[in-house]
């Protein structure tokens, strides 16, 4: 009996030893807080990369050339737009460094420890998503979203009955040059569906982990990006016939997440494809670039490759500043029409922001 009464006991004392190591590292707890507006609506975000937010020094250090390169201190990501825009309305949770390796995170999902979050970054308390995330993140292995998510919604759970979730994944699943040249090839290509059909099985895992302990939280799916909209990618794919093969591959995934919305109380589906085609358009008849511009206040925003903020994409391939605004502004509608009190934002705030941002002598423009 002794022996049993001591396992408990080193466990308890490894636990302490693991807490005390992620807390002199910055992980597992954060410090004091101010508490946001009794008003503000508490908005949480599990994804990858397109909703990491691109001020996180210790991933996106100063110098590294990532998320804006030249003009990285003035390139902001969709949730740090909102931040910006709607401070007090919107609570993203504090700016923090938080997040450990994924061998300590590991030892503390070992020991129980639901707080534990990985990788190490800075960013909004709320915001689980990290660059390379893939589908299965969202609830399994040492860098799993939701769990610890959980715990953070636990500590207030009557403030999220009011509150929302919005998940966008998939790209690691859903971008690579070589799913794409699968789908092209057959819109019905059994690796490439399979891959599609597990992320949707992952992310009905979250939502119903989500709806689980929250029944009233609103959960936003956000459907896939088609990536052969991507600058990187304009000389491939030139034919209609790949185009249509792709976008219908693509249809699958988010048929699944329209239905999973569907049948989910207090749960909505965001159209990301239908998003972009409102803006830029997309490709010719015969599959060439034929994208139009953007005219945002003094700045022609076009669907090219580069740091400037006149790009839609950096030269690291992600959103630049003005298509995370014009995201951004998207999102605050699709919150305010599903219920949420949040006032959109309007073209003429986009503006402002997105012109506050341009360097002095209208370089970038």
């Amino acid at each position: 009996m002794g022996a049993v009464l001591a396992r408990p006991r080193r466990q308890h004392l490894l636990g302490a030893a693991v807490l005390s190591m992620l807390a002199a590292l910055g992980g597992g707890a954060a410090g004091a807080q101010t508490p946001p507006p009794a008003a503000a609506v508490p908005i949480a975000v599990l994804g990858d990369s397109l909703s990491h937010s691109y001020q996180d020094a210790v991933s996106f250090p100063p110098g590294s050339g990532q998320r804006g390169g030249a003009f990285h201190e003035r390139t902001f990501q969709w949730t740090e737009v909102l931040a910006r825009l709607r401070t007090g309305v919107l609570d993203p949770g504090t700016w923090e460094t938080d997040g450990q390796n994924r061998l300590l995170a590991r030892a503390g999902q070992a020991l129980g420890l639901a707080a534990v979050r990985a990788p190490r970054k800075q960013d909004y308390r709320y915001n689980m998503a990290y660059s390379g995330a893939p589908c299965t993140a969202l609830t399994h292995g040492a860098s799993r979203q939701v769990q610890p998510l959980l715990h953070l919604m636990a500590q207030a759970p009557a403030r999220w009955r009011r509150g929302a979730v919005v998940i966008r994944i998939g790209m690691a699943q859903m971008a690579p040059q070589d799913f794409l040249d699968g789908l092209a090839l057959d819109a019905n290509a059994p690796a490439e569906h399979r891959a599609i059909a597990g992320c949707l099985s992952e992310v009905e895992q979250a939502v119903g982990l989500i709806r689980a302990a929250h029944p009233l939280t609103h959960i936003v799916l956000v459907g896939i990006f088609d990536d052969s909209n991507a600058p990187l990618h304009f000389d491939r794919w030139r034919s209609r016939p790949a185009l249509d093969n792709i976008a219908r591959g693509l249809d699958r995934y988010d048929a699944g997440l329209r239905e999973l919305a569907a049948r989910t109380p207090h749960a909505s589906f965001f159209d990301d494809r239908a998003w972009f085609r409102s803006l830029w358009g997309g490709r010719g008849a015969e599959g060439a670039p034929a994208y139009r511009s953007v005219r945002i206040g003094s700045l022609d925003v076009t669907n090219t490759m580069g740091d400037e903020p006149r790009h839609a994409v950096l030269a690291d391939d992600h959103w630049g500043l003005a298509a995370n605004v014009l995201w951004a502004q998207a999102i605050s509608r699709h919150l305010a029409a599903v219920g949420l009190p949040v006032k959109p934002i309007d073209d003429a705030e986009a503006q402002r922001f997105v012109e506050a941002q341009l360097p002095a002598g209208g370089a970038g423009r």
